[in-house]
Formats: structure tokens, C-alpha cells, sequence
């Protein structure tokens, strides 16, 4: 089983359906006595797990936008001098405009 678990494309996906497939014959053989509502909170839980981990597969394979991200620090940057502008002109104590522009 485990030369064919290294040669899958997706080995999580083929041990959920293993698991699966072990707890209905555990349940058909009576090896477990499982109420169904139980059961098939198992196997809710078990596809909620492949669900988030699709969604992670999402998240990592597209790649976060160029152009976003530019805009992004552009934006950071446009942000971090009118902050020392502003505070220069509504706080007249130098102290205060200081810690004005380190805290915002």
C-alpha cells in the first residue's frame, strides 16, 4: 500500500478514501457500533478536512498579484509621508507630531 501511496498524485485525498473505506467495512463487520448520526459526522469531518485543505491548495497555487502588491507599498509609502506632513501641521510640539506619526 505505501509504494502505492508514493506513486499518487494526491496522497491525502487517497487516505481519506482508505479511511473511509476502513470505517464502513469496521461498521458492516460490527467491529464498530456506531450510531449513524455519529457515523456520518465522521465522515463530515473527514470531507470538511479535505475541504480546507483544496482551499489552502487554492491559496498557495495562485500566485498573490504584481501589480497589487506595487500598488500595495505605493500606497504604504504615500501613507508614511503625508502622516509626517499632517502631524507637522495639526500638532505644533515636535514631540507630540513624533509619537503622532509612529503610532498611525
Amino acid at each position: 500500500h505505501l509504494l502505492f501511496l508514493a506513486d499518487t498524485n494526491d496522497r491525502c485525498e487517497m487516505l481519506v478514501q482508505w479511511m473511509q473505506r476502513l470505517i464502513v467495512e469496521a461498521q458492516q463487520k460490527k467491529v464498530i457500533c456506531v450510531d449513524s448520526p455519529i457515523l456520518s459526522r465522521t465522515f463530515q469531518e473527514l470531507s470538511r478536512g479535505i475541504v480546507g485543505l483544496n482551499n489552502v491548495r487554492k491559496i498557495r497555487d495562485i500566485p498573490f498579484p504584481f501589480p497589487y502588491a506595487q500598488l500595495h507599498v505605493a500606497l504604504l509609502l504615500v501613507h508614511w509621508v503625508v502622516t509626517a506632513f499632517m502631524a507637522a501641521f495639526y500638532v505644533r510640539s515636535w514631540w507630540w507630531a513624533s509619537i503622532m506619526c509612529f503610532f498611525v
